[in-house]
């Protein structure tokens, strides 16, 4: 009875042993291979061959516009997004110094002017005295010799006894008359030509002042033009780093930003990580833009960094801008090995 009993605990430990065998076997069974299943990691096998990301067109070529001098920004005169041409005016800054003294070139030189027309009047006034003074002094002076010869012919008779005394004095005082007025009028004559000779001389002087005032002036213009920011390219302006009534001086160098070479652009892309770890520089790209060609624009990765992927692309149409948005395509390289 003994031995039955032993022979029963053990069959029960076979079958007991048998079942957890079997169990463990169906266990296997039904789990994957650890490989498989880091494989089907998630975000893994659901990322495509290719993807269409969305991102923000820019320049490859910036031109950084300073301010000129120091001042006060008053005004734009362009835009964001609006095309401009070299030398086109893109901003004024009020400087007072130097329009206080462009005002004071424009009085200083108004003033010359004044005092230039009035000498230009007074010479020709003075001219036309002088004018009248030496033909005044012309015919006096024929006046007197005339006498002076009918003087001498009547002394010359008087001395001779020839001639009445009466008609002898009077030829003597009609000499001494004209010779009087002939030395009168000829001094008048002498003074208005010298006044003449004075006013020009001055006249000369305040025309050559006059120049100094007008090339002062020029200078005071220029240099409030300075305080005008000029556009020295033809592009297409980007952004405004101040603002209206913001202090700028030389030391802001980035006052305006310009785009040139529109041909020649790229698309900023800011993937996913498990995306941005299969993009490589160099790949293959298609950049669309609703303003572009319908077929898209060929492109390529020129850079991948700091999880950004920058794409290149040459831009066949004007209506294609920077600050547009871009759709791009890219095949995806294979995933690297182990992951």
């Amino acid at each position: 009875m003994l031995r039955g009993k032993r022979l029963l605990i053990v069959g029960l430990a076979a079958l007991a042993a048998l079942a957890a065998l079997g169990w463990i076997v169906l266990r296997l069974r039904a789990s994957p291979p650890r490989a498989t299943q880091k494989a089907q990691a998630p975000g893994v096998a659901s990322i495509p061959a290719e993807v269409r990301l969305t991102g923000t067109i820019r320049a490859r070529q910036v031109v950084a516009v300073a301010a000129t001098v120091e001042g006060i920004l008053e005004q734009f005169m362009a835009e964001p997004g609006q095309e401009v041409f070299e030398g086109q005016l893109l901003a004024r800054i009020r400087n007072g110094g130097l329009e206080a003294a462009r005002q004071a070139a424009q009085s200083d030189l108004e003033r010359v002017e004044a005092r230039v027309r009035a000498l230009e009047s007074g010479l020709i006034a003075a001219r036309l005295e002088a004018s009248r003074s030496r033909a005044d002094a012309d015919r006096a002076r024929s006046e007197y010799e005339k006498a002076e010869r009918l003087f001498e012919r009547q002394n010359f008779l008087f001395k001779e006894g020839a001639t009445p005394k009466l008609v002898f004095e009077k030829a003597r005082k009609e000499f001494e008359a004209a010779r009087q007025e002939a030395e009168t009028i000829g001094e008048l004559a002498r003074v208005a030509e010298d006044r003449v000779a004075s006013l020009t001389k001055e006249l000369d002087g305040a025309r050559r002042l006059l120049e100094e005032k007008r090339q002062a002036l020029e200078e005071a213009r220029q240099n409030l033009e300075a305080a005008e920011v000029h556009s020295p390219v033809d592009g297409v302006l980007l952004a405004r780093s101040r603002k209206v009534g913001d202090p700028v001086g030389p030391d802001v160098q980035d006052l305006l930003q310009i785009a040139v070479d529109l041909s020649a652009l790229e698309v900023v892309l800011e993937p996913e990580p498990p995306v941005l770890e299969r993009i490589r520089p160099a790949q293959e790209a298609l950049v669309e833009v609703i303003e572009g060609p319908a077929s898209g624009m060929p492109g390529q990765v020129s850079a991948v960094e700091q999880g950004r992927v920058i794409v290149a692309f040459a831009n066949p149409s004007p209506a294609v801008k920077p600050g547009m948005t871009a759709h791009v395509r890219i095949r995806l390289a294979p995933p690297a090995p182990g992951r």
